[in-house]
């Protein structure tokens, strides 16, 4: 059996354009927090009508490039995304887990967040928000 271009040309729109339309643009914020866990921040570039979001992301140390790291990423759940713009996120390590600071909307945001491995930990997201970008 051999395909038709036609065929080639749907199976490579679907799974190249289609199935990647969600996945974050570039990986913006790698930063480590006590306890060996990661702080990752992705930047999704919207379509023309809508604003780009920021999604953060926990995990233990992801290696290789930025890119293999985005890949790893795409396929987790994000514990917050927002529509703050990079310079205006502060992520630091409080005495209960991780402390970020954001300008901007908040459109999800979980508190509590895991990372497995090794060994399981729990993280505590300690969220401080402007609404408002000034």
């Amino acid at each position: 059996f051999r395909p038709s271009l036609g065929l080639l040309v749907i199976d490579y729109f679907l799974d190249s354009v289609v199935g990647g339309i969600a996945d974050a643009d570039e990986l913006v914020i790698k930063q480590e927090v006590k306890g060996g866990a990661w702080v990752y921040v992705t930047r999704y570039g919207a379509p023309a009508t809508d604003l780009d979001t920021l999604r953060f992301y926990i995990d233990n140390q992801i290696q290789g490039t930025d890119q293999e790291i985005l890949k790893q990423l795409n396929k987790q759940a994000s514990f917050m995304i927002t529509d703050s713009n990079v310079q205006d996120v502060v992520i630091r390590d409080i005495q209960s887990g991780v402390g970020i600071d954001v300008k901007g909307a908040v459109y999800n945001y979980y508190s509590k967040q895991y990372t497995d491995g090794e060994k399981f930990k729990s993280y505590r997201v300690s969220l401080n928000q402007q609404d408002e970008r000034r």
